[in-house]
Order: structure tokens, then sequence, then C-alpha cells
């Protein structure tokens, strides 16, 4: 009988003991002072990463364009946008397919007999369908012959008049481009990459109706990049 009575008293002492130890972990005891002052639980704060949770796998061009005119050579730049397939294979492919956008502006320094002081401007944009084949190539580089089909508007004020003049229609172009690429896929506690990065330069020739007095021929030349798509969480 004092056996288990024993047993019950160590038990319950090695209970308290548990208890008190629990209370010590979670408080702060003041040295020289009777107070005791709990720990406040302080909560988790999580910091977003910047930049996009989604990007698509995009061809990005930025160049220099030019048309020859009645009043003289204009010049000015050309940009577009799209997604491609190029850009989201993740082995070297060759070929290409893609839709996006474009706009691009030229102009000189003639100024129209309206004493407006503003110079003579031609501005046009649309959208674009691509398709294009690889003519040579490497482990890191590769050469491309692209052509594209295009919708446009352009509005332009070329004349003696000052006024201004509007085209909508249909045009195509055609680039030769060589790039450095590289391809593949990686998966990361932070995302999925998937795709190509690429960097490379092209040639232009574009036939477009964007003014009565702008030659339908254009030519440019630019940058090229390729983006894969990247998907963080």
């Amino acid at each position: 009988m004092n056996r288990s009575v024993a047993l019950v008293v160590l038990t319950l002492a090695g209970a308290a003991e548990l208890a008190s130890a629990g209370t010590v972990e979670g408080t702060v005891v003041v040295q020289g002072s009777a107070q005791v002052q709990p720990i406040a639980s302080q909560p988790r704060r999580y910091r977003r990463r910047p930049g996009p949770r989604l990007m698509a796998p995009l061809r990005i061009d930025l160049g220099a364009i030019g048309a020859a005119s009645d009043h003289g050579t204009l010049g000015g730049a050309e940009a577009s946008i799209g997604i491609h397939w190029a850009s989201l294979s993740p082995q070297p492919t060759n070929f290409d397919i893609g839709l996006g956008v474009f706009a691009g502006t030229m102009s000189n320094s003639r100024l129209p007999d309206d004493a407006s002081g503003n110079p003579e401007s031609l501005d046009y944009g649309g959208l674009y369908g691509e398709f294009g084949k690889t003519l040579s190539g490497g482990d890191f580089w590769r050469t491309w012959a692209l052509g594209r089909a295009e919708y446009l508007t352009s509005e332009g004020r070329l004349d003696t008049t000052g006024g201004t003049e509007r085209h909508t229609g249909v045009g195509v172009s055609a680039k030769l481009e060589a790039e450095l690429y590289l391809s593949g896929v990686g998966i990361s506690p932070d995302g999925i990459f998937l795709g190509t990065y690429a960097i490379g330069l092209y040639v232009e020739g574009a036939v477009r109706r964007l003014h009565d007095d702008v030659s339908d021929l254009q030519l440019g030349v630019g940058l090229t990049i390729r983006t894969p798509m990247v998907w963080t969480w």
C-alpha cells in the first residue's frame, strides 16, 4: 500500500515539474524583482518577391527603320512583342510560329508649310502572325529566315498643307536573323523555368502601304530577344 502511494506521489511530482518547466520557457524573470512577464508571440511575416508570377514565352524586337518619301528620307524606330513557340520549346527547334503586336514611327526634319512647327511624321502599328525556319545552327547559335503577315493602320502628316492621312490595310515583312540561345527546363522551390533565352541581330525588309507620299518598301535593322516561360510561386 505504501509502495503504491509512493508511486503516485512521484508521478504527481514529475508532472508538476514538467508543468513548471513549460511555464518558465514562456516567461521572462526580471532579476531583483518578483515580476514575471510572459513573452508575446510575434506573428511571422512573409515578403512577396518582386516581379511577375507568370511570364509568357516572348520574342521582343527593337530596331531602326527607314523609308524613302517624296519629301526626303524618313527614319525612325520599330518595336514588336509576341508569344512564340521557339521561346517556349525546351529543346532546340528548327521552326518558329508566333502571334503579336508591333508599332513604329518615322519622321524627318522637314517642316510642312502650315507654320505649325511640327516636323513631318508617320506612325503605324497593328497585329502580326509569323512563321520562321532555321537556316543553320550549332549548340548555342542559329540563324533564321522569318516571314510575317500583318494587319495595320497608319497615320501620317507629310504633305505641304500639314493635313493628316490615314491608311488601313495589310502588309508583309521578312527578316534574316542570327542569335545566341540557351534552352532547357529548370525546377526550383521558387518556380519553374521552361523554354529559351536568346539574344540576336536581324535585318528586315517590309512592304506596307503607309502613305501616298511614302515608298511601300521599308528597311530596318535591330536587336531581338527571347524569354522563356517562367512561373513563380
